[in-house]
């Protein structure tokens, strides 16, 4: 177990102008993979027993030019691919993709922007102020058990409208969100298939998908989304035999309106959210108006409801893309662990170099301010990395509890009246690291990828002694 991570921490020493440089990577990421609270780098800091002189150091590698987070996801996908044994449909890689808002209120943090809050979640204000980011997800296997494993997660920001036409200035977050499904495609090498919820049911999706192509000029990304429930179709035209114009669309289609009459539907069982479901479906190839061009339609129905999803591949079965997007809720599941299990969200990065933003204002940059402040745009690149290290210790965490389950559960200090799989959690894999991580620090040597953890520790003698020998 401690070999693999090991073997991972080494792999990234590449990436990094200085070995210094990687060495503090190596004691955030082991900080964030076994501090027992949130309290931002601090955390970590304790969770490593690291002297406290060395805290405004740790504080500067996340503003450090040493390394580039893009880079650092580059060497992560590469890893992970490698290293899981990944959900695979149609010969692509299913991916996952989706939005998360994070509530910040930092009046001098760059890029807060007020973002309203789509989920039904009655938990949740209708608006919050703070950031977004984009996650792109994979979902590794191991017998029957499934799960979303962290690729790379983007801060994303809403871009701002025209005065006059009210159109976004820039790429939107859906433009935004294809480009970072497009950079993990390209950082994989294969073909991939992306699945997201009725949100992305947008020509900017299906366009974009388009364009990212590799270097031979083949598409690398197909797209599967859940259809709106306003979507309509177009079947194909039938050709004029009178003079004029030939028509471009046949007869218009409200896809929602195919459930109305089933007699056509056909009646399978698929394993869907874990257990075998009897589902009907219907496929359809039809012109969708906002891009023009075909587009496989499966409307769905099961004991779980009725849903029509839209695939831009042709190829794919509709047993395929129903499958394919009842694994779309595992990124969900992966959002908790990102969030409340590591803490990956728990930054506190700020400058003076942004004078305090007024609560609830529009724009994070004031009138008048330079938006190439290097402050500002150290402090930027501050989060990012900290959110790229919480993605990166996160996957390294649910790739070890794929490929030593059997280890972590023996070692667990902890005990759970029942096991809903044979597969730990990243939750169970961070407490069991926790744990022994000091215990084997001390007593073993073979770990060049954090051996050196030790030096940069407070006295260790006590860790382990006896409190019977040490009461007065």
């Amino acid at each position: 177990m401690y070999q693999l991570i090991n073997d991972i921490l080494l792999k990234f020493l590449p990436e990094f102008k200085r070995t210094k440089t990687w060495r503090w990577f190596v004691v955030m990421i082991m900080g964030l993979m076994i501090r027992t609270n949130h309290k931002g780098v601090t955390s970590a800091i304790g969770a490593l027993r690291i002297k406290p002189e060395l805290y405004h150091t740790a504080l500067h590698f996340y503003r450090s030019e040493g390394y580039d987070v893009d880079e650092l996801y580059g060497k992560w996908i590469q890893i992970a691919t490698e290293k899981s044994n990944l959900v695979v449909i149609d010969g692509r890689i299913l991916i996952l993709a989706d939005h998360i808002k994070i509530s910040k209120e930092g009046r001098r943090m760059p890029d807060i922007q007020i973002h309203h809050q789509e989920s039904q979640n009655s938990g949740k204000s209708e608006y919050v102020e703070g950031h977004i980011y984009g996650n792109v997800s994979a979902v590794i296997t191991a017998g029957n058990t499934s799960r979303s494993i962290p690729l790379l997660t983007h801060l994303h920001k809403v871009p701002p409208k025209d005065e006059v036409t009210q159109k976004p200035i820039g790429d939107t977050i859906v433009v935004q969100m294809m480009k970072s499904v497009g950079e993990a495609a390209k950082q994989i090498g294969k073909p991939v298939l992306s699945v997201k919820d009725a949100y992305f049911c947008k020509a900017s999706t299906f366009n974009c998908a388009e364009t990212i192509t590799d270097d031979n000029g083949e598409k690398l990304v197909e797209v599967v989304v859940r259809a709106a429930s306003d979507t309509v179709a177009f079947t194909a035209p039938i050709a004029k035999k009178t003079p004029g114009r030939p028509r471009k669309y046949g007869d218009k289609i409200a896809l929602y309106s195919l459930f109305s009459d089933m007699s056509g539907f056909t009646e399978t069982t698929l394993t869907l959210y874990g257990r075998p479901t009897k589902v009907r479906f219907k496929v359809m190839d039809l012109t969708w108006k906002p891009i023009r061009k075909l587009i496989r339609f499966v409307a769905v129905e099961s004991s779980m409801g009725k849903m029509v999803l839209m695939s831009s591949s042709l190829t794919l079965t509709a047993e395929e893309i129903i499958t394919a997007y009842a694994l779309r809720y595992k990124i969900e599941p992966g959002f908790n662990e990102l969030k409340n299990t590591m803490g990956g969200f728990s930054y506190r990065f700020w400058t003076t170099a942004l004078p305090k933003r007024k609560k609830w204002e529009k724009s994070s940059r004031p009138t008048g301010q330079a938006p190439t402040d290097k402050r500002i745009t150290r402090a930027k690149s501050a989060t990012e990395a900290f959110v790229c290290l919480s993605t990166i210790a996160t996957g390294i965490l649910t790739i070890v509890a794929f490929s030593h389950n059997d280890e972590i559960w023996n070692r667990y200090p902890g005990w759970i009246r029942t096991r809903r799989s044979d597969i730990p959690t990243v939750s169970v894999a961070k407490e069991t690291i926790a744990h022994d991580f000091h215990d084997v620090l001390n007593h073993s040597s073979c770990f060049m990828g954090f051996n050196f953890i030790r030096s940069l520790r407070r006295a260790s003698n006590f860790f382990f002694a006896s409190q019977h020998d040490s009461a007065p």
